[in-house]
């Protein structure tokens, strides 16, 4: 949040005030405001805000805990906790909203006041989810610790986009430049595989890859165009999905929707 004086007299002196919320957050952050002002030598000053968060109980290497991995990895973090003064620290109870997609374990450290929390991964399959560990504890001043939770399993076999879309406005003028996008298909391991087959229809869509080589690799590169010139003129939508089929055991199939939109000229 920031507050500030709009109007400041020549000679002057004038106040910003950056408020920041430090909930979440351990240890130096820093903070940026951009000024906007009349002043013809600097227009745009900028202001910068260092904290040193201190909290009363650390978390190492920070109350962050990010799951990142591949399908079929095992994939886990770990944490260390302990008061940041004398006072003695008991975790009395750990709650979390992400009970289908992690399991986690608290040890403490035989009878000291350091915990160590191990959090895994779930799911079996692609997944993006966000959440908490909360830690219910007996300090006085922090009764309730949260943790935040990012877990992002990737395929391993993946296609980027996984749509590809195509608008079609006569009053644009921009049919020529805007009715081709890439498409990449990537094994996330750095693996080779080979593509064996491309499915769609050919009446609306052309792919051809952008480099020809028959042996496997770990990404290939596609060019999608629509083919807008043979379709017939008026509003109009069609759908197709472009199928590539690969050699891979776990991601055989993959699947790419694809459409366009028409419209026509007023």
């Amino acid at each position: 949040m920031v507050r500030y004086d709009r109007a400041i007299p020549p000679g002057g002196v004038g106040q910003v005030t950056l408020q920041v919320n430090t909930s979440g957050f351990q240890g130096r952050i820093t903070k940026t405001a951009q000024l906007t002002t009349n002043d013809p030598v600097q227009r745009s000053p900028k202001i910068y805000l260092s904290i040193n968060v201190r909290s009363h109980i650390i978390v190492e290497p920070g109350p962050k805990i990010m799951l990142r991995g591949i399908v079929g990895e095992d994939i886990r973090r770990v944490v260390h906790i302990r008061p940041a003064d004398e006072q003695p620290l008991e975790i009395t109870k750990v709650q979390t909203n992400l009970e289908s997609i992690i399991d986690y374990k608290l040890n403490r450290k035989d009878d000291s006041n350091q915990y160590k929390l191990e959090v895994v991964s779930k799911v079996s399959d692609q997944k993006t989810a966000s959440g908490f560990l909360t830690l219910h504890t007996n300090h006085p001043k922090k009764k309730i610790l949260k943790l935040s939770v990012h877990l992002r399993v990737k395929p391993e076999i993946q296609v980027w986009p996984n749509n590809i879309g195509f608008y079609e406005n006569p009053k644009s003028g921009a049919k020529g430049r805007t009715n081709r996008r890439n498409l990449i298909v990537m094994n996330n391991r750095g693996k080779s595989f080979k593509i064996k087959e491309l499915s769609y229809n050919r009446d609306y869509f052309q792919v051809r890859p952008l480099a020809k080589n028959d042996d496997p690799a770990s990404k290939y590169h596609f060019e999608v165009t629509a083919l807008l010139d043979k379709l017939p003129a008026g509003n109009m939508e069609f759908r197709d999905t472009l199928i590539i089929k690969t050699d891979n055991t776990r991601h055989g199939e993959l699947q790419v929707p694809m459409w366009i939109k028409l419209r026509a000229a007023k």
